[in-house]
This record gives C-alpha cells, structure tokens and sequence, in this order.
C-alpha cells in the first residue's frame, strides 16, 4: 500500500480565482483541502459453491475457471482511492452543507448535523481490470469475473474505511453512499465529486451528469464518527445487494423520515 496527499483550495477560494477578479484572494490554511490517494492491496476470495446455478460440465472445471481468473485479476488490479476530511453544517432538516456544497437527505441531515468533521471518499477497482473483460462466448468467465470485481470494489472500500478510522483516531464509525438510498440518490455523486477539486483524476474515476461512476466498479461514501450502531443497508431495499451488511428495516426508515 501506497500513500500519496494532495492539496486544493477549497471551493470559496477557487470560486475567486475562475471568476477572475483579477487578483489571486486572501486565504488562510483552514482554506486548503489535503486529498489523500492510497493504492490498495487487491483483497477478495475465489469464488466457490456454485451448487445453486445451473451448470452443463464438470464442477471442477468451473472451480478451475474460478481459480483463473482469480490470478489473472491479482495481476492486473490497481485498486485505488482518495479521500478527505470536510466541514459539515446544517441549516435545515433535509439537506446538509459540506464544505459549502448542497446535500440534499432527511437522513444525511440527521446523522451528521451533530458532527463538524466528516470524511468523504471515492473508491475503485482502477481501470485496467475495469477494461479486461472475459473471453468472447464465456458466459461462465464473465460471471466469476463480474463477482470478483465486486468482491474487490467492497474490500477497496472496507480499506479505505478503516484507513480513515486510524488515521483520523475515529473509534467506530458508520458510512453511507450516494444511491444506497432512496433519500440520497445516486445524482448526488456530483456535487459528493466536488469535494475532491477533480482530483478524482489521479485514480482515474469520473461521473456522468447522471452520477453514475467510471469504472463501472467504483463507490464514493462518507465515513462519519458514529457510535449508535447505524447501518445504513437498513434503509436499503436491494435485497440480493453482495455487499450488505443488515437486513432491510422499513420501520426505522420510517422513524427516520418523519
């Protein structure tokens, strides 16, 4: 594992210079961001027990594929992240303000309006196993390959997650993403981006004007201190979601929306 930091000026400084007021504006150090990069040591497990899909030939061979792709993937995996620390700031009950840049979410609003630091972050498998793609016709390869990815993206993000808990002297924390929810949809990647100044770059991730990441296989998140055991799957209603952690609770939506 690598470490890298970079620094930008916030939003309100740079906002000074693109208008061109012809003058470079007064600022401070509470003025300039640090933004984190880490490469990730790629982490998942072969995957196996393939009992429940149907399948025309030997097991073994499926097990033999598995393990194929498994190497060729801990050859070409650069997973990578970036991450920051930001101001947070609530001035009403559905949106949050983070280093100035509107979150619009009843529960963002109430998990992070008794906090005034809070770390968001962006995550991903890296390009180069984003663009390997398995062999043309092999159903079987694109399968496994698909579930190793993912594997790979929530052990990317599970690392990054406790990176910032060490390194920030956190204790527990709980985290939430743009999409997992549906009072935080998955357009509210955009302004999430906004935090990074296009430093999203150095790990070779991008959004589309509908929020979704490239690669395919990335997440960005906020990790904030919490200690109360929130989990945010349980106000996610994907169930056959690989990565959750809790079940579904409609009745603590429901507390929470109100």
């Amino acid at each position: 594992m690598s470490k890298q930091s970079h620094f930008i000026l916030t939003s309100y400084a740079r906002l000074s210079i693109l208008l061109g007021e012809g003058k470079t504006p007064d600022f401070t150090l509470t003025d300039i961001k640090k933004i984190h990069q880490l490469d990730i040591p790629p982490s998942f497990e072969i995957p196996s027990g393939f009992e429940g899909y149907r399948f025309h030939g030997d097991r073994e061979r499926l097990d033999a594929i598995a393990r194929e792709m498994a190497e060729k993937v801990r050859e070409i995996a650069r997973p990578r992240a970036i991450y920051t620390s930001s101001d947070v700031k609530c001035n009403g009950r559905d949106f949050v303000d983070i280093d100035g840049i509107r979150f619009e979410s009843r529960i963002l609003n109430k998990k992070l309006c008794n906090l005034e630091t809070i770390y968001p972050f962006i995550a991903t498998i890296g390009k180069e196993l984003d663009e390997f793609k398995a062999s043309p016709g092999e159903m079987w390869q694109s399968f496994i390959l698909d579930s190793i990815k993912t594997m790979l993206l929530i052990s990317a993000a599970e690392y990054v997650t406790e990176r910032i808990q060490k390194e920030f002297n956190l204790g527990e924390v709980a985290l939430m993403n743009p999409g997992e929810l549906k009072d935080w949809p998955l357009a509210q990647q955009i302004p999430l981006f906004k935090l990074f100044g296009g430093e999203e770059k150095s790990i070779g991730v991008s959004v589309s004007k509908g929020g979704a990441m490239r690669p395919l296989k990335s997440r960005s998140g906020i990790v904030f201190p919490d200690d109360t055991g929130f989990v945010s799957c349980r106000f996610c209603t994907q169930e056959n979601c690989p990565g959750r952690r809790a079940p579904y609770d409609a009745k603590l939506t429901a507390e929470f929306m109100k």
